[in-house]
């Protein structure tokens, strides 16, 4: 029922957006260390923001997929987009008015919880409970505030399948309010200015619709797996951890929660850019034109603009120093549509995930041995020395007309 082809790349914007919703693709390796990092501050209460951020943005894709379509229609819709994104396979047949109690044994966070980390103390798959959360809001025509939503077995624990409880109760999950639509910049971007970036993003242009879950529900590619993530589901808990943050240790709770959210980025960037630059694709459309570390790094990006990310570039780039942008991107136009303008820059992935470009291209031997370090070595990298420094300079939420950021060592 549902088809990603019907839904085209914003080739001006470097967007794509389905339903209300706009998308933008993590690897594990991002979204599992961001929720950990949230999760690990037990002095504030997270699942609840966690839920509702998932709850919120599915609740209004899927209202909209639903428009027209009766039950069984809406929850054949559903359980579509969710193995299509890459969250694994659920079964609503028997959801019905009282709700659902729901097993499934395919689940993007609790498989790869447990790559990443080994076992968990307790469930982790947050995002299901707020999806389905959704689900049954939309279907049987209820409200997010009369909805409990519980997950009580999780295969990240050791459990055979992950089981989730859904139905009225008291509310146990943050509501929001309504959000504004995408509001884009329209200054002139500063291009590559790379002869080769129009040939490569071409290439890749249509990566997107081919990047749909198996027949497990899951999205494995470039060495790691890769959801489709509503952007403001992801967003949104890195801005709610910020504000928790403040809430407990004022300005410093904010620059503390930054150098946390940052690091996640920094492990996407190094991973899932790791991943591709070791990729077959790779090295069939790519590495055959480049000559130079620089040329390296300009294919990176011209490639990634193809994501949904908004559009990157660089300013500058050198191994002892670097200048990024990026043009309408995906961490400010989420923060615009949710909460209006900020007072600090907010674009912690964006920011990481260049650092551990520059840290993958100038202080790793892939580009000579095509390897990707192991979990170890990445630690290993982290901890040095003489690793890179980050500094975020503009942000598009904060008034400005793109972010930036430098990078030095």
């Amino acid at each position: 029922m549902f088809n990603i082809n019907d839904y085209e790349y914003d080739e001006q914007n470097n967007y794509l957006e389905i339903a209300g919703e706009a998308m933008i693709f993590h690897c594990h390796h991002y979204i599992i260390n961001l929720q950990r990092t949230i999760l690990d501050a037990k002095y504030i209460k997270s699942d609840i923001f966690i839920v509702g951020s998932a709850a919120h943005s599915v609740y209004n894709q899927l209202n909209n997929l639903c428009n027209g379509l009766n039950i069984d229609e809406s929850k054949q819709m559903a359980e579509d987009i969710y193995r299509t994104f890459g969250y694994g396979l659920i079964d609503l047949s028997t959801m019905s008015e009282n709700g659902i109690s729901l097993d499934t044994s395919s689940s993007f966070f609790s498989k790869t919880w447990k790559i990443k980390f080994g076992e968990s103390k307790e469930p982790v798959d947050y995002y299901t409970v707020g999806f389905l959360a959704a689900c049954y809001a939309v279907i049987y025509g209820k409200k997010l505030e009369d909805i409990n939503a519980i997950q009580k077995s999780c295969m990240s624990c050791g459990d055979e399948s992950n089981n989730y409880v859904i139905g009225l109760g008291q509310c146990n999950f943050k509501i929001y309010p309504q959000k504004s639509k995408t509001k884009f910049n329209n200054t002139k971007k500063v291009s590559l200015n790379w002869e080769h970036e129009e040939v490569i993003t071409n290439a890749f242009l249509g990566a997107h619709a081919t990047m749909i879950g198996n027949e497990e529900g899951l999205i494995p590619a470039f060495g790691v797996y890769i959801v489709r993530n509503q952007s403001d589901f992801v967003n949104r808990l890195q801005f709610e951890f910020a504000f928790a943050m403040s809430e407990v240790a004022g300005d410093y709770g904010v620059t503390l929660a930054g150098e946390l959210l940052m690091e996640a980025g920094h492990a996407c960037g190094f991973f899932t850019y790791g991943g591709i630059l070791t990729s077959d694709e790779w090295n069939t459309h790519v590495k055959p034109l480049l000559k130079t570390k620089e040329d390296w790094v300009r294919g990176l990006l011209a490639l990634v603009n193809t994501m949904g990310w908004g559009y990157h570039t660089a300013i500058e780039i050198s191994e002892s120093k670097a200048v990024f942008r990026n043009y309408n991107d995906f961490e400010d136009l989420s923060y615009m549509r949710m909460y209006g303008e900020s007072s600090y820059p907010i674009h912690w992935a964006n920011s990481g995930g260049f650092t551990g470009l520059m840290e993958l291209i100038y202080k790793t031997n892939i580009i000579n041995d095509g390897k990707l370090e192991t979990e170890e070595g990445f630690k290993k990298m982290r901890s040095s020395t003489i690793g890179y420094k980050t500094n975020m300079k503009k942000g598009i939420s904060c008034g400005d007309d793109y972010l930036e950021v430098e990078i030095w060592t």
